[in-house]
């Protein structure tokens, strides 16, 4: 008996899952990113201070709503 993990296709293939997360739940998580107290801009035009405001405040809009500033949905 070996104690090798058999890698093969049928073991690796990629299966489709299905998660369930209440709807309370991403309502709440909403909320959170909708009540984000957000630092000043950035002093700097580089990510040198890291990830720049306007980036992070897109992503959080998106994560809040399901759209970007322009209003385009992705699925």
């Amino acid at each position: 008996m070996s104690d090798r993990t058999d890698n093969s296709a049928a073991t690796t293939a990629v299966r489709p899952f299905a998660v369930e997360i209440p709807e309370a739940e991403i309502e709440a998580l909403r909320a959170r990113i909708a009540a984000t107290r957000w630092p000043e801009k950035e002093t700097v035009g580089d990510a040198s201070q890291g990830v720049p405001l306007v980036v992070i405040q897109e992503l959080a809009r998106y994560w809040a709503t399901g759209t970007t500033g322009a209003g385009a949905r992705r699925n």
